[in-house]
C-alpha cells in the first residue's frame, strides 16, 4: 500500500513538472508563430484589393449584402492551409487575434483557426473558428465569460462585420451540428471544456448585426 502511494506521488510530481514545462513551451512557440501574422494579414488584404475591385466592378448597383457574399465566396475559393484570413476582436474578454485557415495543430499554434468547410463572414452561412484554452497563448481561455448580447468583431480582406452573442452551450466532441448553416449569417466559436480537459466543447454562437465593405 505504501509503495503504491509512493508511486502515485511520484507520478503526480512528474505530471506537475510536465505541465510546468509544456505550457510555457507552447506559449513561447505560439508567440513565435503569431508574431508575423498581423503583417501577413495586412499583406493579404493589400493583395486582395485588385480581385475585390474586379468583382465589385462587375456587380454594378447590387446590394451591399450581395457584394459581400460574392467577395466572401471568391476569397474562400482560393484559401490554403494556415493562410491569414481575418482579424477577430472580442472586447468583452480582450481578444484581438489573427484568424488563419484550418484547425490542425499547426494552425492552432498560431492562435485561432477557421474550421474548414464552414463559410467566411458575409457569405450568409456559418463562420466557425476554434482556439485553444490552455496551450499556445490560450486565446479562448475566457470564452466562458461571454454572454448573450456581447459583441464580436471580425475584419476580413473584403469587409468588416459585427456579431452579437446569442447562445453559449456545452456539447459533446462528436457533435458537429453546431457547424451547420442556421439560415442566417452566423459565427461559432469553439474550444475545449472544462479547462485542462477535452471531455466536452464550449460553443459560443452569434448572429451578424452589420456587415460593411472594406474601403480601399
Amino acid at each position: 500500500m505504501k509503495k503504491s502511494l509512493k508511486i502515485a506521488g511520484i507520478m503526480l510530481i512528474l505530471a506537475g513538472v510536465l505541465i510546468l514545462l509544456v505550457i510555457p513551451g507552447s506559449w513561447l512557440l505560439g508567440y513565435y508563430e503569431r508574431r508575423s501574422l498581423p503583417a501577413e494579414f495586412d499583406q493579404e488584404s493589400a493583395s486582395a484589393m485588385a480581385l475585390n475591385q474586379s468583382i465589385l466592378g462587375k456587380m454594378g448597383g447590387a446590394a451591399e449584402v450581395e457584394k459581400l457574399r460574392e467577395l466572401a465566396r471568391a476569397f474562400q475559393r482560393q484559401l490554403h492551409g494556415e493562410q491569414t484570413i481575418a482579424r477577430l476582436e472580442i472586447p468583452r474578454i480582450g481578444i484581438n487575434a489573427v484568424v488563419v485557415e484550418g484547425t490542425a495543430d499547426t494552425s492552432l499554434r498560431k492562435g485561432v483557426g477557421h474550421q474548414e468547410g464552414t463559410s467566411l463572414p458575409g457569405a450568409g452561412e456559418n463562420f466557425a473558428i476554434a482556439g485553444d484554452r490552455v496551450l499556445y497563448g490560450a486565446p479562448f481561455l475566457n470564452l466562458n465569460e461571454l454572454s448573450e448580447g456581447d459583441e464580436i468583431k471580425v475584419k476580413t480582406t473584403y469587409g468588416q462585420f459585427a456579431y452579437t452573442v446569442t447562445a453559449s452551450k456545452i456539447i459533446e466532441p462528436e457533435d458537429t451540428t453546431i457547424l451547420n448553416p442556421p439560415g442566417y449569417d452566423a459565427i461559432t466559436l469553439i474550444t475545449c471544456d472544462p479547462v485542462w480537459s477535452t471531455a466536452h466543447r464550449l460553443v459560443i454562437q452569434g448572429r451578424l448585426e452589420s456587415g460593411k465593405l472594406l474601403q480601399p
